[in-house]
């Protein structure tokens, strides 16, 4: 009864923590993959969602995946919420309330020491590096995922039996909701080999084996041998070399989660010693944990294998392959490993006071980086704010300036972009629509012109 209590408040706090985001706007890709699919608002459609995900339809082929379950769930959304609008954040504040809860049990069932499940569920639940994963709408597919992949783990730990059928469940489900849900049985591998060896570990793990065939033959089927669709921005050398820079910002941001945004910049590095250095901290870091707990050693794994998904940048967005959405699933490990940790601190008064301390400047971050995500223009001025160099924020900005009607605003990031990318498609219909607000109709026909002679090329 006590832990149930002490998780209701956990709930409760989180809930009112991100409330405001209930009056918040739909923002940037919630456009496309949500408001303008018809294929969310009648039942009639579901067949369709395991054929190929509603978005498969739009033109750009970055919106090639393969996630049955996510139409299902904007299906139940529009059900029950009514058509996209600002009440359908609710439903991800409830999701990120559920996968709080997984990880409360998770880590209960693994560490079995109820002070530590409620500080370490605590820190997860209001982390200021979940407010991307929790405010945007589309992307849930993160929340939903990480609820699979952690109860999947929870009930192969629960299990009595040789098999834990709820677990190869979860695992599957968490596949079909994200290509990074194929590691649910990596997982699984991980867990038992900490705990008994090797080879117990390769036979408890094949009952996973036929729902991840099952996937990549229905994968293949609809989209065919692409990993997600897109064509590889840069090269295999190049993505390992910017391992490092982009493993740096992520710890950054889960020590200092400050000034957080949708957009960073970080360049594709050319130097080769960062990644020696690299090498040698990963190193560091095993030969640290070698004679360490089997829990830490699995809480390490879960935190390593589950980010190296978001390390494949040459499938990812060439100029924006930087997203605090990533670390959602990794953070699970990271709240076991404090969870551990945790076991060996004596909470005298003046830790007990810190540790208050430092979820109140948690909750305030949190509070102040879910302010951006209220609309597309406060949005887009942080992600041009930190990642100037990108073209989509500045062209994304400048077109939210134009839907609210604040043309003259635009005029300088569009002027910008075509300084620097005269047959920029958008830049130039854009330009155009503000050259015909303003009156200039000559301006608008030209930049119009431009617009359609480079579509047409």
């Amino acid at each position: 009864m006590r832990s149930r209590l002490q998780l209701a408040a956990i709930l409760l706090g989180t809930f009112l923590l991100f409330l405001p985001e209930t009056h918040y706007s739909l923002v940037y890709d919630d456009y496309g993959l949500v408001l303008s699919q018809q294929q969310f608002q009648a039942w009639g459609y579901f067949p369709g969602y395991f054929i190929a995900h509603p978005s498969a339809s739009a033109p750009s082929p970055a919106f090639l995946y393969y996630r049955p379950i996510i139409p299902v769930w904007l299906r139940l959304e529009y059900a029950i919420l009514g058509p996209p609008s600002a009440i359908w954040h609710l439903s991800s504040i409830l999701a990120h309330l559920m996968t709080t809860a997984c990880v409360f049990l998770l880590i209960g069932c693994l560490i079995n020491n109820l002070k530590a499940t409620v500080l370490a569920a605590t820190l997860f639940a209001i982390h200021p590096i979940h407010t991307e994963a929790v405010a945007w709408v589309s992307a849930v597919s993160d929340l939903l995922l990480t609820t699979f992949v952690t109860l999947s783990v929870f009930f192969y730990a629960k299990r009595r039996g040789v098999i834990s059928f709820p677990s190869v469940l979860f695992a599957t489900l968490a596949m079909f909701t994200k290509e990074v849900g194929i590691v649910a049985p990596a997982l699984i591998l991980v867990y038992e080999w900490t705990r008994t060896g090797f080879k117990p570990a390769l036979v408890n793990v094949l009952p996973y084996l036929p729902s991840a065939l099952l996937y990549f033959v229905l994968h293949t089927i609809n989209l065919g041998n692409s990993v997600i669709g897109g064509t590889p921005g840069v090269s295999v050398s190049a993505t390992v070399l910017t391992w490092p820079r982009l493993l740096v910002v992520y710890a950054r941001h889960l020590i200092w989660p400050v000034h957080l945004s949708l957009s960073y910049d970080v360049p594709i590095e050319t130097s080769l010693w960062p990644l020696l250095l690299l090498v040698a901290v990963i190193l560091g870091v095993a030969w640290i944990i070698r004679n360490s707990s089997a829990k830490v050693r699995f809480a390490s794994a879960w935190f390593a294998i589950t980010l190296l998904p978001a390390l494949s940048i040459r499938y990812l967005t060439w100029d924006d392959y930087t997203h605090d959405r990533f670390l959602y699933l990794p953070s699970v490990g990271l709240a076991l490993i404090v969870a551990q940790c945790l076991l060996r601190v004596r909470f005298t008064l003046p830790r007990s006071v810190a540790m208050c301390a430092l979820a109140v400047a948690f909750c305030w971050c949190t509070r102040s980086n879910l302010r951006i995500w209220q609309d597309d223009i406060s949005l887009f001025s942080r992600a041009v704010e930190t990642a100037p160099r990108n073209v989509m924020a500045k062209y994304n900005l400048a077109e939210a300036y134009q839907v609210a009607n604040r043309m003259q605003e635009s005029y300088p990031l569009l002027k910008q972009l075509l300084d620097q990318y005269p047959d920029f498609p958008l830049a130039n219909r854009d330009m155009a629509r503000y050259y015909w607000h303003i009156g200039n109709l000559e301006e608008a026909n030209r930049y119009y012109l431009n617009y359609l002679n480079s579509t047409r090329d």
